[in-house]
């Protein structure tokens, strides 16, 4: 998968305008203030002609959805079948640093290539191509490949293929790809056929975790085919290949399993990536049996899951949702106490009963590993948050402007209304701001150029040091704000300590400030839902990665 990452690029608000959605819907308990945004609301049935799960974004799923998965009976792998799996936003390229979304961009991605460590289903950092690495200095990092490795084409994985991977991620135009910038690399060196070194130019404490969100080329392919062709014909290492010669952007994305892959040959043989945009239609085709894994379904309690054969598979995601808030020197934000009213102030437990069926859990910790040593959340006080106005010398209030796309998140406006309402109560008068436009709307992030409150969902991928990060002022695209000196001191400290839980222990000193000092309001974590055949052994992911490899059990690993 490319670096979707969400804290030093432009793909920090790419993903965050993308990762839960463009999924509008009307819900019978909407606030009168509230619009509702309809979609195609098709009812589904089971084969009994009763109905089923009705997909017209007003569904969710809940943590019950594991007892869900255990009443529908043994769950066996339909190992020599295709899998077809459907998902609503489109695939643009196939040039893995072209790339902007996690799924399904990322998805496919990480069927087609291999990267140096991965992020297993915890998202912690684990070996992969790379079989090793070691600290050679605070700026000198030494990785070790597995040998033996081939690209699908025959090339060899090989420290010239990390060369020219990390040469082409900086240099292709338009690239979404910048693991050379979150490294701050300098040089890399390659020492042998297996061995090679990266040195920046500051310690870079979590450097493994960055090597797996840089897929490997095969230099002799990507250097001498035309690079238009390079986005429709794409060659890897993964364990799937592309079916055709080339792919046209808009078709279904199918892949064939890579019988020598060096983890073993997939169980699966084929499986197809296509987008349908209805989510009534994605859950039809599951239950007439056209496609076995729909992913990007509103929230779905699994009571209303009545489809036959198939189940719903609910999981909280590592997606945070929040409305930032732009502390600009000499405005009412600029207060803490403010910060903090607009904290008690919102409800945010009423907001996701109302719009959500319930699911979003609030959250203390900004930081998406330290989530167990997080101060609660913010509780909702009304009284307590007109005292802090009235001591911050807004008893009466003011006005201010919350920015909020469109159709980019489940019911997106409709909670930026709902919150408007609730900071109303408390004497903030908020106007809602609405942008249809996704290009407009990430442009005016990335340009610095928002409202002084504007509506965001954030994905982590796991690091804390990447999470921390994000709110220190001046951090490529935070255009929050706030300022912290003590705040960046612990951040800067942990930048450059390398005993993990010193740097652990400094970031949770941060993650304290930060919350005291309330640069956003924090709102919910948000849950992914997917519907699943229930002959397809598969379970999600927190970072919405939908991959499907299993080795087949007769197939051995490359020595």
């Amino acid at each position: 998968m490319t670096n979707f990452r969400n804290l030093t690029t432009i793909t920090f608000f790419i993903m965050a305008l993308l990762m839960w959605g463009c999924t509008n819907s009307t819900s019978p308990s909407v606030p009168e203030s509230a619009t509702t945004q309809p979609d195609d609301a098709v009812t589904a049935t089971d084969e009994g002609g009763n109905d089923a799960a009705s997909v017209d974004n007003e569904a969710e799923a809940t943590d019950e959805s594991a007892a869900e998965k255990e009443s529908v009976g043994d769950i066996s792998t339909a190992a020599d079948k295709p899998v077809r799996i459907l998902v609503e936003n489109e695939v643009r390229t196939l040039d893995p640093y072209l790339m902007v979304n996690t799924h399904p961009e990322g998805s496919i991605a990480s069927h087609i290539w291999d990267t140096l460590t991965v992020l297993n289903a915890n998202l912690q950092v684990e070996p992969h191509l790379a079989e090793s690495w070691r600290i050679v200095n605070n700026v000198t990092w030494e990785v070790k490949l597995r040998p033996g490795i081939k690209f699908h084409n025959g090339e060899p994985v090989d420290s010239r293929a990390v060369a020219f991977s990390v040469e082409r991620s900086m240099n292709l135009p338009n690239t979404t790809e910048t693991f050379a910038a979150d490294v701050a690399l300098d040089t890399v060196n390659i020492i042998d056929d297996y061995t090679i070194e990266f040195v920046t130019r500051e310690p870079i404490v979590n450097f493994p975790y960055h090597l797996a969100f840089l897929e490997i080329l095969p230099p002799t392919y990507y250097a001498e085919t035309d690079p238009v062709q390079l986005g429709s014909a794409p060659i890897g290492s993964g364990p799937y290949q592309l079916a055709e010669n080339t792919w046209r952007s808009g078709n279904a994305v199918t892949l064939l399993a890579f019988d020598d892959y060096w983890q073993g040959r997939p169980v699966t043989p084929q499986i197809t990536f296509e987008t349908v945009a209805s989510s009534n239609e994605r859950l039809r085709q599951l239950q007439s049996g056209e496609a076995q894994l729909i992913t990007d379904l509103p929230p779905m309690r699994p009571e209303q899951w009545g489809a036959q054969g198939s189940r719903l598979e609910a999981i909280e995601s590592s997606q945070k949702m929040f409305i930032g808030i732009r502390a600009e020197e000499g405005s009412p934000l600029d207060d803490n106490r403010v910060r903090q009213a607009l904290n008690h102030a919102v409800d945010v437990d009423h907001i996701t009963d109302l719009l959500l069926e319930g699911y979003g859990e609030k959250y203390g910790s900004w930081v998406y590993a330290l989530a167990d040593e997080a101060p609660d959340a913010w509780g909702y006080d009304p009284d307590l948050a007109r005292q802090l106005l009235t001591e911050a010398g807004f008893a009466d209030g003011f006005t201010t402007t919350l920015r909020t796309p469109s159709g980019f998140y489940y019911r997106d406006v409709d909670i930026a209304t709902e919150i408007a309402r609730q900071l109303q109560e408390v004497g903030v008068h908020v106007e809602v701001s609405k942008e249809t436009n996704s290009s407009i709307y990430m442009r005016e992030l990335l340009q610095d150029n928002t409202a002084p409150l504007f509506l965001l969902g954030l994905n982590s991928f796991g690091d804390p040091m990447e999470d921390a990060m994000s709110l220190v002022p001046g951090y490529p695209y935070n255009p929050i704000h706030w300022q912290s000196t003590e705040y960046t001191n612990l951040i800067s400290s942990a930048e450059t300590n390398f005993n993990e839980s010193s740097r652990l222990r400094l970031l949770q000193q941060a993650q304290s400030i930060a919350y005291e000092q309330a640069p956003i309001i924090g709102l919910w974590k948000m849950y992914d839902f997917y519907g699943v055949d229930n002959t397809l052994d598969w379970t999600p992911r927190p970072d919405g990665l939908v991959n499907l490899y299993k080795p087949a059990e007769n197939s051995e690993d490359v020595e």
